[in-house]
């Protein structure tokens, strides 16, 4: 039977998936990178500054759950700063109402460094109570020859340092601008913390439903960067658009595991999509940025071989969450060797390379999991994942690790499984274990954040 411990592990583990909002990555929140926050946002150019009262603005923005404001400073043929009065009372009014305010340019690149020197000085303004912008986001849609890119990219990050938060604006790579099949997306995502495409469903050049063009612009931005882990925050179409349109949006935000979202407006925002955007909480988890993260770190440790097409949002086979399991918690005493077809291999080899099935095979001869057959079949290997089975996984190494260690365990392999754990909390397969009514299986930024919360349990 499961220790009352064991139990409360588990249970941990079962709120904290199931339940994002109560329980929120409280171990690694370091691992959040600065910028931009959780929650929805909108954006306002140099035109459409809000006016009278900036606290019931602000009052109104957090009730409907924004929690980015995108200000325009400049345009390539302004002054570095458009309106710095203005912009100081909305970033000090912003921060009291727990809002992150971030700059943006228009930016031409007929003269990159002109350019970046405007973004520089936006970084670097104060507010009259010394209030700093939370980051920038340059848009880039002219003279986007990589040459002149890298030049902008380069000067930014000369003179801001590689800490400082930078968002870039482009394309969607579906638009059919001319200037899209120019943009070099390799340096963009080595330059710039989060690439925001705009993904303008009602494009003049292509028009697809807002569901099928955000996910497939997600899709296309991890292509084309080459970086299955790089932060997307989609900048939804609001030129005009009614609440069923941005609802679908924020649909295919969440299928394609987006990181977070905003609207750009016509004119100003409408009631109606705020409204819309207010149920922002229904499409993401509040965590999302913690969940890449999560899904960063899997990627850098090796833990996690990264998917196929650049997909973190596609889901885990059984042995690959196996391998993650085996190389990020690094299962028992690394001296200890388990018997294992074609030979022995030592748990220490957790920590180079490690393959699904043999992964399997150390979690079984553990007496962790309980596979279909002896030996497990391929295709149980290479099934889906439910949240049910990986928490019973995790939440068994989580109670052997803070008690008598793998090593007692694997010792008394010979007893059943099923007699040290209650039913309710068995490795089994899918096949004796269905899944309850509306779970999904785990993706990969599922199980990385699963399995990086299981170790901070084990410290």
């Amino acid at each position: 039977m499961t220790s009352p411990r064991g139990m409360a592990v588990f249970l941990m583990l079962l709120l904290f998936v199931l339940l994002p909002g109560v329980c929120q990555a409280s171990n690694f929140r370091e691992l959040d990178p600065p910028g931009l926050s959780d929650g929805a946002g909108i954006w306002a150019n140099i035109w459409n500054y809000p006016d009278g009262d900036l606290d019931s603005y602000c009052s109104n923005l957090k009730e409907h759950g924004i929690a980015n404001l995108f200000i325009q400073t400049s345009r390539s043929n302004t002054e570095a700063i458009k309106y710095p009065d203005e912009l100081g009372d909305l970033i000090e009014t912003c921060h009291r109402h727990g809002i992150r305010v971030v700059a943006w340019s228009y930016a031409e690149l007929v003269d990159p460094k002109a350019d970046a020197e405007k973004m520089i000085a936006a970084a670097l303004f104060q507010s009259p109570h010394g209030d700093r912008l939370d980051a920038i986001a340059p848009n880039l849609e002219k003279n986007l020859a990589a040459d002149k890119v890298e030049t902008y990219c380069k000067q930014l990050r000369q003179a801001l340092g590689a800490n400082y938060p930078m968002v870039a604006v482009v394309y969607s790579p579906l638009n059919r601008a001319p200037e899209v099949a120019r943009i070099p997306w390799k340096i963009l995502a080595r330059y710039f913390d989060v690439i925001a495409p705009m993904s303008y469903w009602n494009s003049k050049y292509q028009r697809l439903d807002p569901f099928t063009y955000t996910v497939s612009t997600c899709q296309k931005v991890r292509e084309l960067t080459g970086r299955a882990d790089i932060e997307i925050h989609v900048i939804g179409d609001g030129m005009g658009t009614r609440a069923p349109s941005i609802l679908e949006f924020l649909r295919g935000c969440k299928t394609a595991e987006a990181t977070s979202a905003s609207l750009y407006p016509n004119q100003k925002t409408t009631a109606e999509q705020l409204a819309s955007l207010a149920r922002y909480g229904d499409y993401f988890q509040p965590n999302s940025r913690f969940r890449l993260a999560s899904f960063r770190q899997m990627l850098k440790s090796h833990a996690l071989a990264g998917p196929d097409n650049y997909d973190p949002s596609q889901l885990l086979s059984r042995g690959d969450f196996f391998r993650l399991v085996v190389k990020h918690l690094q299962v028992g005493d690394s001296s200890l060797a388990l018997g294992l077809p074609g030979g022995s291999i030592p748990l220490s080899t957790a920590k180079g390379d490690l393959s699904p099935s043999e992964s399997g095979q150390i979690l079984i001869a553990a007496g962790l999991v309980v596979p279909d057959g002896v030996p497990p079949s391929q295709s149980w290997l290479s099934a889906a994942v439910y949240p049910r089975e990986a928490f019973a996984l995790l939440a068994q190494i989580v109670e052997s690790k803070r008690t008598d260690g793998l090593r007692k365990r694997a010792d008394r392999s010979q007893r059943r499984a099923d007699r040290w754990f209650a039913a309710p909390v068995m490795a089994e397969s899918a096949e004796r274990q269905p899944a309850s009514p509306g779970q999904k299986p785990l993706n990969f930024l599922d199980a990385a954040q699963m399995v990086l919360e299981a170790g901070s349990a084990m410290h």
